[in-house]
């Protein structure tokens, strides 16, 4: 009798923990893909073509939206310098027809010996800004040698990989 005890015993540890590892495994693949997504600024990410590319990582303070350009997939802790000296966004505020462009101006890290026309980050302001809460915007620029689209979705942040996984283009 005791060894058949053990031997449930040994049956409900592979139960529990045998069975339990393969759901184990896809939260783990789960928290490390969005583990990988860091916003270092504080800021939402926003895919530049796919995740793997790059990003711009936005965030609104008062009447000035500040945009950092970093890199892809886990590597959003690294600044990707573009070599434009400025860019316009349009943006859509949530629940209006009615868009706006707000011109985003380089504000070079000097510490990194950032300049403008080699800088990762830029700023534009403007008072409409400060009763934005979420809006959904695009522009273009160089983006690692290339023309790039971008696509900004504030605060939510916008990742097609995910759409694409969703089953639902934007």
């Amino acid at each position: 009798m005791f060894r058949k005890h053990n031997l449930v015993a040994v049956v409900g540890i592979f139960v529990v923990f045998g069975f339990g590892c393969d759901k184990g495994k896809e939260v783990k693949q789960a928290e490390e893909h969005t583990g990988e997504h860091k916003a270092v600024h504080g800021g939402c990410l926003n895919a530049l073509g796919t995740c793997e590319n790059g990003h711009a990582e936005v965030r609104v303070e008062g009447n000035i939206l500040k945009l950092w350009f970093v890199g892809g997939g886990s590597d959003t802790d690294k600044a990707v310098r573009i070599p434009d000296r400025e860019f316009v966004l349009t943006i859509t505020p949530k629940g209006s027809k009615e868009t706006k462009t707000l011109v985003l101006k380089a504000k070079p890290n000097e510490i990194a010996e950032e300049t403008v026309g080699n800088c990762s980050h830029f700023e534009g302001q403007a008072d409409w800004l400060k009763d934005v809460r979420e809006f959904v915007a695009s522009g273009s620029v160089i983006f690692k040698g290339r023309s790039q689209a971008i696509r900004v979705e504030y605060p939510s942040g916008y990742d097609p990989d995910e759409d694409k996984e969703a089953g639902k283009e934007k």
